[in-house]
């Protein structure tokens, strides 16, 4: 008989954080187990090793704590379960499922047993959201009403979420997520559920078993604050078809205004505005205002309303993004450089004290590359008379190559090259650049203003940007 046991000890108090500590014993899974768990916002898998069949584990959560388990050859995974402060949760593994003890243990175990009736009752079918919803709903009344536990109501509230958001509202956004009327109506339901009769629409069905007020579910399982962050995506893109002017604007701003619309002032608010804000940090390059906007981002978060066990998390993230690019930090001194032009005269940086400098990095063999020259032009001539100079600098080892494309494309204003190539260009490597085009944004007294500036074909934030800083 293969066999895992596992002692989970949380500890918790209103003072102080939970601490689970995880002892396993196990046998015939090979040497090595995996606990997952989500530490702030991030999803982390800890692989416990064994020493003589045991392993030991220890973290620490300021609110209860949610986990599962995997053990590897053969894989399987546990459902996340959950432990409140002051539990000891004991699980022992075998190849029949799991048995726990403790804690509130009477629902994990429903949860393990939900999941694989689930799976034989709907799976390798087309699923039918409302069918699996209500089998889910059934079941959980059932197992409700003869339920016993302290947190016995904040168990169901956010158990109630999860149904609703693993067996309705992803389903619904899978399938419908291109439709922007069915999308809509879904976010105007939670709202305003009182708009509509949720039971007489086949997509809005359901939907009514939440209270999205309600603050029991700001402690729900970041898996469900996922779900919903999925919906208010598919509604930013929407809402950029809409309106086209959307497309120069922050997506973090668009979803960010989107959440804030949909729901009241809650703990559930705030965990879905502190996702957005530690993910758009956590991703900063991939975004139009890059690192340089979080500043106001995060000082427009501290004055959301129960915010003050998720600020911790997002401050230290942006101060480690920030230490990540170090030089590169908005009011930094630009780095220098001199390169020569299509005539082979060198030009430096300092020569452009005074101006505000928009630099595009990029490569004649780079296609995105090509597609952002245009806009590129078009901005040098609304900013021609203006204190600005844009520069436009290749990473091509082929000079004749470089200077044959710059005519081909009639390509204006200062034309640099640093033809040590991708690999040993001395600019790459002082704007930490990893792929380009890249643009970065120098103000007037040549301090870094963006290190990951806003491409040409967002031409309104350009604009915006460039404009600010010849304000200052």
């Amino acid at each position: 008989m293969k066999k895992l046991y596992l002692v989970l000890c949380l500890l918790w108090s209103s003072m102080a954080h939970s601490q689970i500590t995880v002892q396993a014993t196990m046998k015939g899974y090979g040497n090595k187990i995996i606990i997952g768990y989500w530490k702030d916002f991030a999803y982390i898998g800890d692989t416990l090793r064994l020493k003589k069949n045991k392993a030991g584990f220890k973290s620490e959560s300021p609110e209860p704590v949610y986990f599962r388990l995997q053990t590897i050859d053969p894989d399987t995974y546990s459902p996340f379960l959950i432990g409140f402060p002051g539990d000891t949760i004991v699980i022992e593994k075998n190849t029949e499922g799991l048995v726990i003890k403790g804690g509130a243990e009477s629902y994990n175990t429903f949860l393990i047993r939900l999941e694989a009736e689930m799976r034989t009752k709907f799976g390798g079918i087309p699923r039918d959201y409302n069918m699996s919803t209500q089998y889910a709903l059934d079941r959980s009344e059932y197992f409700f009403s003869t339920f016993k536990h302290p947190q016995k109501q904040l168990i169901q509230d956010i158990h109630t979420l999860f149904i609703i958001t693993n067996y309705k509202l992803y389903p619904i956004m899978i399938k419908y997520n291109p439709d922007a009327t069915i999308m809509n109506s879904v976010a105007s339901f939670i709202k305003s559920p009182e708009a509509a009769d949720a039971n007489g629409d086949d997509e809005l069905k359901y939907l009514d078993k939440v209270n999205f007020n309600n603050p029991n579910i700001g402690f729900a399982n970041i898996i469900d604050i996922m779900a919903m962050n999925n919906l208010i995506r598919i509604l930013r893109m929407h809402a950029i078809e809409k309106d086209p002017t959307l497309k120069n604007i922050d997506e973090y701003v668009i979803e960010n205004n989107i959440i804030k619309d949909l729901f009241k002032e809650s703990r559930y608010r705030s965990r879905l505005l502190a996702y957005n804000l530690y993910n758009r940090i956590n991703e900063y390059t991939k975004y139009p205002m890059q690192l340089a906007g979080a500043e106001d981002f995060l000082a427009d978060f501290r004055k959301e309303n129960f915010n003050t066990d998720l600020l911790p998390a997002i401050e230290k993230l942006y101060s480690r993004q920030v230490a990540n690019i170090g030089s590169l930090s908005k009011g930094s001194v630009a780095p220098a450089f001199k390169l020569p032009d299509t005539k082979g005269k060198p030009v430096q940086l300092s020569d452009f004290k005074g101006k505000v400098v928009y630099l595009d990095i990029w490569a004649t063999w780079c296609g995105p590359c090509l597609k952002e020259i245009p806009y590129m032009e078009r901005l040098k001539e609304k900013f021609r008379d203006k204190n600005v100079e844009m520069i436009t600098i290749s990473i091509d080892t082929k000079v004749d190559t470089w200077l044959a494309k710059v005519a081909a494309m009639k390509m204006g204003g200062i034309q640099l090259i640093d033809s040590n190539g991708s690999e040993n260009s001395k600019i790459a490597k002082d704007y930490k650049i990893h792929g380009v085009p890249h643009f970065i944004l120098i103000d007037k007294h040549g301090r870094i203003a963006s290190a990951f500036a806003p491409r040409p074909s967002m031409e309104t934030e350009v604009e915006k940007q460039i404009n600010k800083l010849l304000q200052e």
